[in-house]
């Protein structure tokens, strides 16, 4: 029989990426008790760690301008989120990331991170361990509690109130439970719900399911970012080449030869020069451009085993060496792959989900008590995110998260017997005995991946979507009757399920807004539409129904142009 530990803390931490450890070292500042929380190894798989290492923010002459645009000031980088943005951003989050930025940013350094001015000239990869590894290493100096391997199953909430959490111990085979007057939700995004992806297999929306089950809303789910360079050629790993000299210089070509992505990008100086020179903007800023043409060309049967060709045989020997990501992409990504005779196939994968749970500038949820930052978070990016505000978002919305919680956590919760039992009684239901049997999970995750690349990916259609929905409801269902039988099992089992519960969330939104906006495309709607579709969309859980609203959009500072970055058409 499993039994249930209840342990004490002030505040709970979900999550040890960026945004959950630089929350816990804020809380923690605040004398009270911290306790920190990861379904694996603590600050190892998570988006920060495997981030190409760049972050934006207004300090001239610090910042490396290498392969992320820099700005002079707050304002300016305030302007430039909100329209590369398309207008979805939130005033108030982005004002607040972008102006209290600098100071966030150079206080890394008290934290022990020296090599926050460019991590990808200075780390070797994965380059987000220059922050990561100062960060975990801070917390665990300051006092906070660190606990890995623990999967955490339900927020508790009594009264109105988060009075803490639940959830199972898979490396002590138990069940727990954490009474806490605060949680931090700070579980990054859910990109693994795309069969194609460039992030780690953790990244199951855990934070998603567990804020709609606690009463939370999320918003503007409809928006996934996509990565375009992930390597797509057989025996290589499924893995972006990361902002690396030496691709820069690589040029990206269709079945037929052609350098096609001249064709969907005006091209400001011409020959084979680095991308920034030919097309006047850092990669890391047209992202979703790239990865639009690039699907495009597979779409109208120009691509190559389905995916497009990534050129590199004209790249100077020299600038293999000339930075840590190059020597990285030869050594390890490449694996002996001769790029000098012929090109490597490569095809657009999710990176990060923009859309998240709804929050205020101090972190606030819905739920009293209940706190979010960083990717599992929504309004701070909008329908695109700059290349670099990827690490500003968690440095300084971790911070306010940790402030926030630290300061609501002077309630102390009572947690009734009856809601840990039936917490424990849930993981219970679900264990059977017997040999195991982990096929049925992997073959019920690898249909809600596909289902999600090929249905709900960078190309939409209303009639994809719509005949994708019941197939992710199904599939959702033949989940929650999977028995498992071990914890560890327990984990896939749920990650499996939040997959599909997510992937569905993801898509009732991008069936809702029939309009084409930053990285979300509909090709049946392929035009920004302002004066329909200039509204965030809300989500809350309805019993097992799923309850969309829709709030207009009312710009205080921010002037509405009418055009786009990303090559749209606007009404």
């Amino acid at each position: 029989m499993l039994n249930t530990r209840l342990e004490d803390t002030d505040v709970l931490i979900i999550g040890s990426g960026g945004a959950g450890l630089r929350a816990a070292i804020e809380a923690r500042r605040y004398g009270v008790k911290v306790t920190v929380v990861d379904k694996v190894v603590l600050g190892m798989n998570n988006s920060t760690r495997y981030s190409g290492g760049g972050i934006k923010a207004a300090l001239p002459g610090i910042l490396s301008t290498a392969y992320t645009t820099q700005y002079e000031c707050p304002r300016e980088h305030f302007r430039q989120a909100m329209i590369h943005g398309e207008y979805l951003n939130d005033e108030a989050l982005v004002e607040i990331m972008t102006f209290e930025g600098p100071a966030r940013v150079l206080e890394l350094k008290s934290l022990g991170v020296d090599t926050f001015d460019a991590m990808y000239l200075k780390v070797h990869y994965p380059h987000g361990s220059g922050l990561m590894g100062p960060l975990v290493n801070t917390a665990r100096k300051m006092g906070c509690t660190l606990r890995p391997g623990m999967v955490i199953t339900r927020i508790l909430v009594e009264g109105g109130r988060v009075v803490g959490a639940a959830g199972v111990d898979i490396y002590r085979g138990r069940c727990a439970a954490f009474r806490s007057g605060a949680v931090v939700i700070a579980t990054g995004g859910a990109a693994e719900t795309f069969l194609r992806n460039d992030t780690t297999v953790n990244t199951t929306g855990d934070g998603y399911t567990l804020a709609l089950d606690a009463g939370a809303s999320l918003r503007d789910m409809e928006i996934v970012q996509f990565e375009p360079y992930v390597q797509a050629e057989p025996g290589l790993p499924m893995l972006d080449r990361h902002e690396a000299e030496a691709e820069f210089h690589g040029v990206l070509r269709n079945a037929l030869g052609e350098d096609f992505l001249v064709k969907y990008l005006p091209a400001v100086k011409a020959g084979q020069v680095p991308f920034e020179e030919q097309f006047g903007m850092a990669l890391t800023d047209i992202r979703e451009r790239v990865a639009r043409a690039m699907v495009t060309e597979v779409a109208a049967g120009r691509g190559d085993q389905g995916a497009v060709l990534f050129d590199l045989r004209h790249v100077p020997a020299g600038k293999w060496e000339s930075d840590f990501a190059s020597q990285y992409a030869r050594k390890v990504l490449l694996r002996g792959f001769d790029v000098q005779k012929k090109p490597v196939h490569v095809l657009p994968g999710a990176i990060c989900t923009l859309g998240g749970i709804a929050i205020d500038g101090d972190c606030r949820t819905d739920v009293p008590g209940l706190f979010a930052a960083g990717e599992a978070t929504g309004g701070v990016h909008g329908a695109a995110r700059l290349g670099g505000d990827g690490l500003l978002d968690p440095i300084v919305f971790g911070a306010r998260a940790g402030r926030s919680a630290a300061l609501a956590s002077n309630v102390a919760p009572s947690v009734s017997k009856e809601l840990v039992e039936e917490a424990r009684a849930e993981v219970a239901s679900v264990l059977a005995e017997g040999p195991a049997n982990l096929e049925i999970l992997g073959k019920l995750r690898d249909q809600v991946k596909r289902t999600m690349w090929e249905q709900v990916g960078i190309l939409r259609t209303g009639e994809a979507i719509a005949a994708a929905i019941p197939v992710l409801d199904e599939l959702a269902e033949r989940v929650r009757a999977t028995k498992v039988r071990s914890l560890r099992q327990f984990k896939s089992r749920l990650e499996t399920l939040n997959l599909a519960r997510v992937g569905r969330v993801i898509a009732g939104a991008a069936q809702r807004r029939m309009e084409s906006r930053g990285a979300h495309f509909r090709t049946d709607f392929p035009q920004r539409d302002d004066e329909r579709w200039m509204v965030n969309q809300f989500v809350r859980q309805d019993g097992r129904k799923l309850a969309y609203t829709e709030r207009p959009i009312r710009l205080r500072t921010t002037e509405l142009l009418k055009q786009s970055k990303f090559g749209i058409e606007v009404k």
